[in-house]
């Protein structure tokens, strides 16, 4: 359960931040805005534990998903 979760909420992370790039990971396109830059790794508390998720990093400017509420969580 708790890595179909993580597999799902990478998933739709990847795909906003392909729309806020405006071409999807690794493709050449005209439309490019900006380009990815690895990942960071953040815990997610829900009700089936932490799970570590990848938030995309964007070469220029910030992503962080707006659901993702708190941004950092201290220990």
């Amino acid at each position: 359960m708790r890595s179909m979760l993580t597999t799902f909420i990478n998933a739709l992370m990847s795909a906003e931040a392909d729309a806020v790039c405006g071409a999807e990971y690794g493709a050449r396109s005209e439309e490019r805005t900006n380009s990815r830059n690895g990942y960071r790794y953040r815990g997610f508390d829900t009700r089936a534990g932490t799970l570590d998720v990848a938030v995309p990093k964007l070469r220029q400017g910030s992503y962080f998903p707006d659901w993702l509420l708190e941004r950092w969580r201290r220990a």
